[in-house]
């Protein structure tokens, strides 16, 4: 997944096609947004994910990866259980089996056991897109949702779906037949009439912080390709320096990392996530 482009980065930089080619452009790209994914520890854009993990004995469970979106599928010992069966906890990536339905397994064993998880997770935020549910909705695959609206809505979108009866999931928009409704790739919940479903976008700070990043490798590449410059020249007792070829771009890199440290030390994000250093 790509979360920014060549524009938006040589706006970011005011670095032109001239002094770096957009082949090169794209590899400082390909390098910078898995740095910052890496500092955060998650996506920014839903991902799905398999754990292998061993059991512990108790009814809770702490996933790899957060924010939690949605667990696909569960098995426990061998046996499938129905993932509708876990309560999630988005932020920490917990999961915790609902001691009230009816499970082969009540608890995670411990031992040998393994417990396998399939699920997918991400950071997005909720856009000004949503609408609200027009009758009841069932699990199953390739679920057709009545909406109030359709409105913004798009094939490959991804959407929250929450209501008032306290499920929330994630899924994505296969298609857009009209008629009030789109049909989405999977619900492990039924839902009830009047239930939000909200559009989802690539958080802007994120896409801000890695037209930074990218932008100061820009930098970092004109000021390293600036040593053969000429900065001075004689003739007999003549001499002229035109001094430092980079002074420019050296106050430039420093606002640029003056905001990517900024972005970066205040993009605690709802609680979520922290980033855990700073890409150098």
């Amino acid at each position: 997944m790509t979360y920014v482009t060549i524009a938006t980065v040589r706006r970011t930089a005011g670095i032109s096609s001239t002094e770096i080619s957009d082949d090169d452009v794209t590899a400082i790209i390909a390098e910078c947004e898995p740095q910052i994914e890496r500092s955060f520890n998650t996506k920014f854009t839903p991902t799905e994910k398999i754990d292998i993990i061993e059991g512990n004995g108790t009814s809770r469970l702490m996933l790899s990866k957060n924010p939690l979106l949605v667990v696909r599928e569960l098995k426990i010992n061998g046996s499938t259980e129905d993932p509708a069966h876990l309560n999630l906890y988005k932020e920490s990536g917990k999961i915790v089996l609902n001691q009230d339905e009816d499970l082969t397994n009540s608890t995670f064993k411990t031992g040998a056991t393994r417990v396998v998880v399939k699920y997918l997770y991400g950071f997005m935020e909720e856009s000004s897109t949503s609408s609200t549910t027009s009758a009841a909705e069932v699990a199953g695959t390739d679920v057709s949702i009545a909406l109030a609206s359709i409105t913004d809505f798009a094939d490959a979108d991804w959407v929250e779906i929450k209501g008032m009866d306290g499920l929330s999931e994630v899924a994505q928009i296969n298609a857009t037949p009209g008629a009030g409704a789109i049909v989405v790739d999977k619900l492990i919940y039924g839902h009830v009439s009047g239930s939000t479903v909200t559009k989802l976008e690539i958080s802007p700070i994120m896409t801000k912080l890695m037209n930074y990043a990218c932008a100061i490798s820009m930098v970092a590449r004109i000021v390293g390709q600036s040593y053969t410059d000429i900065v001075g020249y004689g003739l007999g007792e003549f001499n002229v320096q035109k001094g430092e070829p980079y002074t420019q771009w050296r106050e430039t890199a420093t606002q640029l990392v003056k905001e990517r440290d900024l972005l970066m030390g205040n993009s605690k994000i709802q609680g979520i996530l922290k980033p855990r250093s700073y890409i150098a």
